[in-house]
């Protein structure tokens, strides 16, 4: 196993970058590999002195290929449930939210497996602690400015509604204490 992985570190030293055709003349051709499909195109003839093509040669031994340098298998965790019982390096998935990968790193720490898809994991934790925590401040923001415009249309609401109402009529007591007075004025008038 040794021997196949020293063969392919020395297989993948000597293999060139395969670029897409005219992607070393010109800056809007990105560099990955595409296939030369034109007529004329030396690379597809294969001329020498042009762009080498990716070919069966410079594939690693049939044993060792998709292993890591030291020879592991490369193991997708999505899930804290698929960590159990594995000691070998893992690669966490795509499309695992922050919160689980979160919780995902701390449990490779305990048990001192290794990140392959992360480079330094102490400056990862923190930056994604950093923004969990400013999207709980945006979300605690967002929710004060709705309470607050609700206030401010219930009391809206209670303005409008006092504005509408009519004014009610003094209780009976007040309204009977004012016949009187107003009996008793008019007695004293015609005296």
């Amino acid at each position: 196993m040794k021997e196949l992985l020293d063969l392919r570190n020395k297989a993948k030293a000597k293999k060139p970058t395969f670029l897409k055709q005219g992607a070393n003349t010109m800056v809007r051709l990105r560099n990955h590999w595409r296939q030369p499909k034109g007529q004329h195109s030396k690379i597809r003839k294969k001329l020498r002195s042009y762009m080498r093509q990716p070919s069966m040669g410079f594939s690693s031994p049939k044993e060792v290929r998709g292993l890591t340098r030291e020879g592991h298998e490369i193991i997708l965790i999505n899930t804290l449930s698929e960590l159990e019982g594995i000691k070998t390096p893992i690669s966490i998935g795509a499309t695992v939210g922050k919160r689980k990968r979160m919780i995902i790193i701390q449990e490779c720490k305990k048990n001192n497996i290794q990140i392959l898809n992360i480079k330094d994991v102490e400056s990862y934790t923190k930056a994604i602690e950093d923004s969990l925590k400013s999207n709980k401040q945006r979300i605690q923001q967002r929710k004060d400015k709705r309470a607050k415009e609700e206030a401010k249309k219930k009391a809206a609401e209670k303005k409008k509604d006092e504005k509408d109402k009519p004014k009610e009529k003094a209780p009976v007591e007040k309204q009977e204490a004012q016949v009187k007075e107003e009996k008793k004025k008019i007695l004293e008038k015609k005296e």
